[in-house]
């Protein structure tokens, strides 16, 4: 039944297009002169070379300027001939199946008349020597351009509701409404090429539009270029953010296989973690560099993948050979990370996590002004947190004990605005917290997703033990 409805449609179109094009002929003729004619031609392989080569502004987005060739033809020759210039194109569209040709021939024939006959009202055509003034020629015009995408939308809207079921309202908003602004600037275009043609010629009128035209493709390029931008920036950042969980989880995996061997590693990793993400905040750094002092937290020891476990796991004191072997491991970390292209800068955080602000820490005996703020606060925390929490030999500091040692190392082996903003972190927080015993300090730290840890186990430890040397064990 649809079908019924939809093969009567049509043919009514064609028919009020014929109608209209008899009447207006009857009662106005057609002139014919070698610049109409002329006029027509080029007319009609403007609108129709729109169709054939549309401007492309984005992959899916075409830019049509069918309506201002139709209104311009409308304005210069009359309704009539402006027909025949939207004939060829109506061919072209509707030349594989002939209920659609039968639209599309129609459908050009009613919206020309229609918003010829408003143009009439103001000015006979402009190639006919019109007498009337520019701004009746601009209303007139921009009355024409009004009235052909006023028909279009409801010929058009009434055609998808018996095709497809299509509300009226569901149309506007999603095949009209966001091309109103083209619209306008259409129909200001129009009425330019219309005042162009009766004070310059035919010439000035084919530049103004030419011109128009062009410049509307830019804007609407430009346009899509920024939501193309916008969207390549959200991408960029929901990157980022899996990029961060996707290194917590292998952070996380690394240093609990540390763990496992001397039973420390990692509980002093996820202390350092928290107690870093916290003093970033502090600082006033935003969530994302947050989340990367929280990973350097994690991985700060990371280079102790390279040691031995009779290193490791030594309870008395170390000879000068071993000492000078354990020294490595910031270097041997900052090198792991580094061959990880997004782990550059955070490499060197761990690398210069020993540093002292008086020069005497290790690898590279840098000063206070030469040592990263990221590198300053893992330095405070680590130690912290290495004091007060148990090793397999020894017992952990008092936090009390812990924050005098903090203290009695400012000027020379911590950086003193550094000390005292974790202390007054320490103070406005719980025992637990002090202690780096409660919920927040169970490995893995929060946030890590064990099932990607588990999947990512055998591959990913095995890349990072190879830039370490190749000397840890799983």
């Amino acid at each position: 039944m649809r079908e019924v409805y939809l093969r009567g449609y049509i043919v009514g179109i064609l028919a009020s297009g014929i109608a209209l094009a008899a009447s207006w002929i009857y009662w106005y003729g057609v002139a014919i002169e070698p610049r109409i004619v002329i006029a027509v031609l080029v007319l009609a392989g403007l609108v129709l070379m729109g169709e054939v080569l549309p401007i492309h502004v984005s992959d899916r987005t075409t830019f049509g300027t069918w309506d201002i060739g139709l209104v311009v033809a409308i304005a210069a020759v009359g309704p009539s001939w402006a027909a025949v210039v939207a004939l060829p194109t109506a061919v072209y569209v509707g030349r594989r199946d002939l209920l659609r040709l039968t639209f599309e021939v129609g459908h050009s024939l009613t919206i020309v008349y229609l918003a010829g006959i408003v143009f009439s009202f103001t000015s006979t055509p402009l190639l006919l020597g019109t007498t009337a003034s520019l701004a009746q020629i601009l209303y007139g015009t921009f009355a024409t351009s009004l009235m052909l995408l006023a028909a279009n939308a409801v010929i058009m809207s009434i055609l998808l509701k018996i095709k497809y079921d299509r509300s009226i309202v569901e149309t506007y908003k999603e095949d009209f409404e966001p091309y109103v602004f083209s619209d306008i600037v259409n129909t200001v275009t129009a009425g330019l090429g219309a005042l162009a043609l009766v004070v310059y010629g035919p010439l000035a009128a084919v530049v103004v539009v030419a011109g128009s035209i062009g410049s509307q493709a830019l804007v609407y390029r430009s346009r899509e270029q920024m939501k193309q931008i916008g969207g390549l920036r959200a991408k960029v950042e929901s990157l980022e953010a899996a990029l961060t969980n996707s290194n917590t989880a292998l952070g996380t995996m690394m240093i609990e296989d540390l763990g496992r061997k001397d039973g420390y590693t990692d509980r002093h990793a996820a202390a350092t973690a928290v107690y870093a993400a916290d003093m970033g905040r502090e600082m006033k750094l935003d969530e994302t560099h947050v989340g990367w002092l929280r990973m350097a937290g994690l991985l700060h020891n990371i280079g102790l993948f390279s040691m031995p476990d009779e290193l490791l796991l030594a309870t008395g004191k170390l000879n000068s050979i071993a000492q000078a072997r354990l020294v490595e491991h910031s270097v041997r970390g900052e090198e792991a990370l580094a061959a990880i292209p997004e782990f550059g800068e955070m490499a060197s955080w761990i690398r210069w996590h020993h540093e002292r602000v008086d020069g005497r820490g290790y690898p590279d005996k840098l000063r206070d002004p030469w040592i990263p703020l990221e590198a300053k606060i893992l330095a405070v925390v680590q130690t912290y947190a290495a004091m007060i929490l148990d090793k397999p030999h020894r017992a952990g500091m008092e936090p009390e004990i812990a924050r005098r040692e903090l203290v009695s190392g400012i000027g020379t082996q911590f950086d003193a605005a550094l000390v005292r903003t974790f202390l007054r972190i320490l103070d406005t927080e719980s025992e637990g917290y002090r202690r780096a015993d409660d919920h927040r300090f169970v490995f893995p730290s929060p946030g890590t997703n064990k099932e990607t840890i588990e999947s990512t186990r055998n591959i990913d430890l095995k890349i990072v033990q190879g830039n370490l040397g190749g000397e840890a064990r799983q």
